[in-house]
């Protein structure tokens, strides 16, 4: 019977053998070059139910010629006609499942195609941004604070002490001068750590031990010409909150962050207290967004209050919040502590070749790979981005402002 449904031979011909439960489906992305699913045709569906009807009716007619009583003969007449009507469910259901089967198809390549469009998209986009902005990071800040453990800042176990001329007028580099003739390191056998200038006029001493501040301090000669030895000033931590709402107002911030995560913590700690002792320093984000980050100054019992739970409850979210050590760098000489605008530096210089007379704007020499102006200036390994975050000037810059922070301890 060539083409019955009964001829194992015809059925392994037209149907593919069972996909094993194991084996996975396959991938979306190998879709594009395959082709659809193998089904069968309606007219090969409907000869099968045809020889399929011949043969129950051929059943029929043998039981009405045989000696079986009227019982059987209509048993055996009610169990065909059932068949028929399974047969017949099962070819309808078929139908369906496989209109279904190659819709998904034509669904799931469809979407194959956008998603490779978007891909392609996605890289031009990014080609265009590295082309037109050399120095652009691919990761932000808020992304990098985002990804990363929130571990304490470590600030470096020394001691430093702070000299001031009693003249105002005084610039710092006179200050250093007139310390480096005065103070003889190997004389007093110090071990000083490092020697910078700082606002006022004045010079920082970093040194190992307190031993050695206190050999600094009993210098007699210091406060006779005209200097004051004095403990550094330290600044209030920075914090910075991640993915704030927009829509909410800074005072609605300021009282999310007390009533929500320091009213029960801190209960000795009024809102007024609170308010004394938290300044908004400024906001970063992308403008026309949902959310930004807010950089607060507090008062170190606050910082470590906050940043100890690693997030911050502000009305409807949740909020990562880190030790900000983000420190300026200005784009006119380069250098870190400052900003362009009180930049006493006269000659311009260029963040990507790092030489001086131009600005990154009109660099000629973009094609060629970036050198640090920062650690040029400083005769150091450049061959890296200004500005990079893994820059050794960058990561000095934001050691010595770790160093001149209040932690209380950390």
């Amino acid at each position: 019977m060539e083409g019955s449904p009964f001829n194992r031979s015809a059925l392994t011909r037209r149907s593919p053998p069972p996909t094993p439960l194991s084996q996975p489906p396959a991938p979306a992305e190998s879709l594009q070059n395959e082709d659809p699913p193998d089904v069968v045709s309606t007219p090969e569906i409907q000869n099968w139910m045809s020889a399929i009807e011949q043969c129950l009716n051929e059943v029929c007619a043998i039981s009405t010629e045989g000696k079986l009583n009227s019982d059987q003969k209509l048993r055996i007449s009610t169990l065909c006609r059932k068949v028929a009507n399974g047969t017949s469910q099962l070819a309808v259901q078929y139908q369906s499942l496989k209109q279904k089967a190659v819709q998904a198809y034509s669904s799931l390549k469809a979407l194959k195609e956008n998603q490779d469009l978007s891909q392609r998209l996605q890289d031009l986009k990014q080609r265009i941004e590295e082309s037109t902005n050399p120095l652009s990071s691919t990761v932000s800040f808020a992304d990098m604070v985002k990804k990363s453990s929130n571990n304490f800042v470590q600030p470096s176990k020394i001691s430093s002490v702070a000299i001031y001329p009693t003249d105002k007028l005084k610039s710092s580099d006179e200050t250093k001068n007139l310390v480096q003739k005065i103070i003889r390191p190997e004389e007093m056998k110090l071990h000083v750590r490092g020697l910078r200038k700082t606002k006022n006029g004045g010079v920082i001493i970093s040194t190992d031990t307190k031993d050695d501040l206190e050999k600094l301090k009993q210098v007699a000669q210091l406060k006779t010409s005209g200097l004051t030895v004095d403990e550094p000033h330290k600044r209030k931590p920075r914090i910075v909150i991640i993915g704030v709402p927009t829509s909410l107002q800074e005072t609605e911030v300021v009282n999310c962050i007390f009533q929500q995560n320091l009213a029960d913590k801190l209960q000795g700690m009024s809102l007024e207290s609170f308010l004394n002792n938290i300044k908004l320093s400024h906001k970063s984000g992308k403008k026309n967004t949902e959310s930004c980050n807010y950089i607060f100054e507090v008062a170190p019992h606050i910082r470590k209050a906050l940043i100890t739970n690693d997030r911050v409850f502000i009305n409807w979210s949740s909020c990562p919040v880190r030790d900000f050590t983000l420190v300026t760098r200005c784009f006119k000489c380069q250098q870190y502590g400052h900003a362009a605008k009180t930049c006493r530096e006269e000659a311009t210089i260029c963040g990507h070749c790092g030489e001086t007379g131009h600005t990154i704007k009109d660099c000629t020499k973009k094609t060629e790979p970036p050198k640090c102006a920062t650690c040029l200036h400083f005769k150091k390994t450049c061959d890296h981005q200004t500005g990079d975050f893994n820059c050794p000037a960058r990561k000095m810059a934001e050691k010595r402002y770790i160093n001149s922070i209040d932690y209380e301890g950390a």
